[in-house]
């Protein structure tokens, strides 16, 4: 059996093998592939015993509200997402532990501001219909579930810049952990709520559909 490398000469392509492998899974299925099983043994920052392991499914992760590779330990309640983009990234020699870091710093920063003016927005600009959220994008007037929460007219990434230059912040030196929603969230629960108070005086959001959202982007910022 050819391994994922001799397969796919870089990261690239195995990202897109991988994908559609997992797109030929429906929610909840167990994915019984050989690929899949052994990229997860390359995870960077988990080590994932895979003799160990009852199964792996495509779930739900909240509060993103989007499908992502979960697995779960034989006589273990506790289920856990992984990414298996990191994975590739691992096996193709392509990790920066000190850039992955900083990345799960930042993911930290929005996951906080979700919990603000954001959550109070969504609540008043959403319907539920058979437990699926509905918003109306604000762009095409598209009803649609698949809804994205835009900051308009400044963008998050420059209430963030803001923030830190403001602050001089050095993000490595910002203490994370991941709760069991599967959150990255800051430990610092007063920095939290100063970042969260900032990022709320700027804060002006609209519903946007996918495809809108992808459009807009950063409105040009950097």
């Amino acid at each position: 059996m050819q391994n994922l490398k001799e397969i796919c000469k870089n990261m690239t392509s195995a990202n897109k093998f991988i994908s559609n492998i997992l797109n030929s899974y429906k929610e909840n299925e167990i994915i019984d592939n050989k690929y899949i099983i052994e990229i997860i043994k390359y995870h960077p920052t988990k080590n994932i015993d895979y003799t160990k392991i009852e199964w792996l499914k495509k779930k739900i992760r909240q509060p993103y509200n989007n499908l992502a590779l979960y697995y779960k330990y034989k006589n273990n309640i506790i289920e856990d997402d992984l990414s298996w983009k990191l994975c590739i990234r691992n096996l193709y020699g392509k990790f920066n532990k000190n850039k992955n870091y900083e990345i799960d710093v930042k993911n930290s920063f929005r996951n906080e501001s979700h919990y603000g003016s954001k959550e109070l927005f969504l609540k008043n600009n959403t319907s539920l219909k058979n437990e699926i959220f509905y918003g109306k994008c604000s762009n095409c007037n598209i009803i649609t579930n698949d809804k994205h929460v835009d900051h308009y007219p400044i963008p998050y990434v420059e209430i963030l810049d803001k923030f830190i230059n403001e602050n001089n912040i050095n993000l490595f030196n910002i203490d994370i952990y991941e709760n069991d929603k599967s959150e990255i969230r800051m430990k610092n629960k007063d920095f939290a709520k100063k970042w969260l108070n900032f990022h709320d005086s700027l804060a002006n959001y609209r519903i946007l559909c996918r495809e809108c959202n992808i459009k807009f982007g950063c409105y040009d910022y950097k």
